[in-house]
């Protein structure tokens, strides 16, 4: 390494500030080792980059931040009426009679979404499916949960059935089948990848169509 032009004034303020490379680093540290002096210079600065962010002054958030967020997110926008704010429900329930079934892009599927969250990415839902279905091959984008509750799901070779509870990891991958036919719970992310499906629905997830 070529020292010669090095200057300890011109980098113990960079090496405080982190911006040294190893070579460089490595010069200072070995000046501090044999001249203990230039330890308290090389402290000095150190402290005043500590006390950099304190120097500055401190802004005000905007009053429209959220908002602004929200509406960058598409989200919508809560009511800024402050004499009745919207009130969540303290849960919700839905009658095993009113789930509202929907045809899957898989011929023999139906799937009946309960919940879904475009801020955390998840949706949750009921799918049933006919004997001999074979569900597309998809990669899961994050932890998957399914709670069989009757028939069968084979998922590599293993065969489920109700009750059974199954968890996917997030980058996981399978192509589940049924041989008698099912009905489970899921847990599973909206953005989960479908590469079989036509190229109108391969980047995403048809429970969410």
């Amino acid at each position: 390494m070529d020292t010669e032009h090095n200057c300890f004034c011109e980098l113990a303020p960079l090496y405080a500030l982190d911006l040294l490379n190893e070579q460089e680093k490595a010069w200072v540290e070995q000046q501090v080792a044999e001249c203990p002096d230039l330890a308290e210079e090389l402290s000095g600065y150190q402290s005043a980059v500590t006390a950099l962010p304190y120097s500055v002054p401190a802004l005000s958030m905007a009053e429209n931040l959220k908002e602004r967020l929200l509406t960058g997110l598409n989200l919508e926008v809560p009511s800024s009426d402050p004499i009745s704010p919207p009130v969540s429900p303290a849960y919700v329930a839905i009658r095993s009679q009113d789930l509202n079934w929907q045809p899957h892009p898989t011929p023999g599927v139906m799937v009946a979404i309960v919940h879904r969250d475009e801020v955390k990415r998840e949706i949750v839902g009921f799918l049933r499916a006919e004997p001999g279905v074979r569900y597309p091959w998809h990669r899961h984008a994050a932890i998957e949960e399914i709670f069989m509750l009757e028939g069968d799901l084979v998922i590599e070779d293993e065969v489920y059935g109700a009750g059974d509870y199954i968890r996917s990891s997030s980058g996981s991958s399978h192509a589940p089948y049924t041989n008698h036919g099912c009905r489970f719970f899921f847990h599973t992310s909206i953005d989960d990848e479908y590469p079989e499906l036509p190229a109108n629905t391969a980047v995403s997830n048809p429970l969410t169509e």
